[in-house]
């Protein structure tokens, strides 16, 4: 089994590095030779030969040996075959879950603070009671919009990880309770913020209406598939329920129906494609006939494509951060305790430790404000 590891660790190292046989042996100072009997497991290769290797790919010597994570509730959906590249950033996917979700756990252990996730949520009869249930938990009014994606997700307990897949195929990746979650991941590389709160909230419906079903991280799904549907039907009415469909169009009944779609979009931060999605299911249209029509009269008005993701006014992204609040203040905790450093407690928060000591005086500040 170990020597099953090291060469399926040194392959997917290779992958992800773009190495070849050749490049890696040169690299490392070894023959190809060599490393082809290694990764053909036609030889036990000395030690002096893997710390050779490690140190080409740049990884630790723990790391060769590394077992692939047995995930039984990971989600990770894709709709297309992925390349040898691709499978190798997925296989990388999993084990950097797995140490970010241990990460996470023995912080908290260390601040003695755990987040509380919320037990007997109960079964849902459609994606539409689910999102209302969230709403509910959450304080939301029905008309409400949510200000920050990532507060909900902390109400109902669950820790959310943000960073990028390498992998333009797919956007957001699930884990159950019983693997170490509830967890939420998405890929940092998403085009634009309004994507982003979709798929947080699209994985979000997966965990509250499909708790046991899971399949092999290598299953491939149909975009129209009963799950994925599903989750986004609870991301729709999550986001912007449809009863505010009505206001929103209302209030620009005088200007006109692109008005009235970026109106609801910019209200409750979601994409055009959302604020349309949601206009269909109020009004039971077609939403590839509406779609079709929005961005004739769109491009007609505005001179713009929709090629390249384009999203009409977009959310900036420096006005929007997505981090777990709750690891934060456990960090931060942490750190202003002097029980973790500022390099760690930046490279945990995916920031700089100038931003970690100006957090730090900015909290000292705080108590000498007049108000």
């Amino acid at each position: 089994m170990a020597q099953e590891n090291l060469i399926d660790n040194i392959r997917r190292y290779m992958k992800l590095n773009g190495h070849t046989i050749p490049s890696l042996a040169k690299k490392a100072e070894i023959s190809p030779a060599t490393l082809s009997n290694l990764l053909n497991d036609n030889s036990d290769p000395r030690l002096s030969i893997l710390s050779a290797i490690a140190e080409a790919l740049n990884i630790g010597m723990i790391d060769l040996f590394a077992e692939k994570p047995k995930f039984s509730s990971f989600r990770f959906r894709t709709y297309y075959a992925l390349n040898s590249k691709e499978s190798a950033h997925r296989d990388n996917l999993l084990f950097t879950t797995e140490k970010k979700l241990k990460e996470y756990s023995q912080l908290e252990d260390m601040a003695q603070n755990r987040l509380a996730y919320v037990n007997n949520i109960p079964s849902f009869n459609s994606p539409y009671d689910a999102a209302h249930y969230v709403r509910e938990i959450a304080d939301l009014q029905s008309n409400e919009p949510i200000i920050n994606i990532c507060s909900v997700i902390k109400i109902l307990g669950i820790k959310f990880f943000h960073f990028d897949f390498k992998i333009e195929k797919t956007f957001g990746a699930s884990v159950n309770e019983k693997d170490g979650g509830p967890a939420i991941i998405i890929n940092s590389s998403i085009p634009n913020v309004e994507r982003k709160i979709f798929t947080i909230a699209h994985e979000l419906g997966h965990l509250l209406l499909h708790k046991d079903s899971y399949k092999s991280p290598e299953t491939l799904d149909k975009k129209d598939s009963k799950e994925e549907t599903e989750a986004n039907e609870f991301a729709g009415e999550l986001l912007c329920p449809m009863e505010c469909v009505y206001e929103a169009v209302k209030d620009t009944r005088n200007f006109g129906f692109i008005e009235a779609i970026m109106n609801l979009k910019q209200k409750y931060k979601v994409s055009y494609g959302t604020a349309l999605h949601q206009y269909c299911n109020k009004y039971s249209t077609d939403y590839d006939t509406v779609l079709r029509k929005f961005r004739a009269m769109y491009t007609n008005k505005y001179h713009k494509s929709f090629k390249g993701h384009f999203e009409p006014f977009e959310i900036p992204p420096q006005l929007y951060r997505f981090e777990d609040e709750h690891l934060r203040d456990v960090v931060l905790e942490l750190y202003q305790e002097e029980r973790i450093s500022a390099k760690d407690a930046a490279e945990t928060l995916q920031m700089t430790e100038a931003q970690i000591k100006r957090i730090n005086v900015l909290d000292e500040d705080e108590g000498n404000l007049p108000f």
